[in-house]
């Protein structure tokens, strides 16, 4: 073993000492340092299982380490101001409904009759 696996492994067994494997979160440092090893072991032809296990680490653990970066979940947008309503100097009544619709500038007789066809 090189020295650079063994820094590694002794830093994984550090991390894990007294914690259940599935419980060991390692640093991000650590995880860069392990992948561009592998990379460089697995490009000259080295086995995935054999370095996971000379690093200290699952194979599954490597292996998801391995993966390219999945693109971002969020995506830009623009964000605007709220459009503003234009209010009359005199709107008169305003009927707004459970579902949110808002009915403005009818006279009182016109308004009721919207009531009552809603009714």
């Amino acid at each position: 073993m090189d020295a650079a696996i063994r820094r590694l492994r002794a830093e994984a067994e550090r991390l894990a000492r007294g914690k259940p494997r599935s419980q060991v979160r390692y640093p991000d440092g650590f995880r860069r340092a392990a992948v561009a090893l592998a990379r460089l072991r697995l490009g000259s032809g080295g086995s995935r299982t054999r370095l996971a296990q000379a690093l200290g680490v699952s194979e599954p653990t490597l292996t998801k380490w391995l993966r390219p970066a999945a693109p971002p979940a969020l995506r830009p947008v623009a964000v605007t101001p709220p459009p503003t309503l234009e209010r009359a100097t005199d709107a008169g009544p305003v009927l707004t409904t459970p579902n949110g619709v808002r009915v403005i500038g009818l006279d009182c007789d016109a308004l009721v009759a919207v009531l009552r066809a809603l009714g």
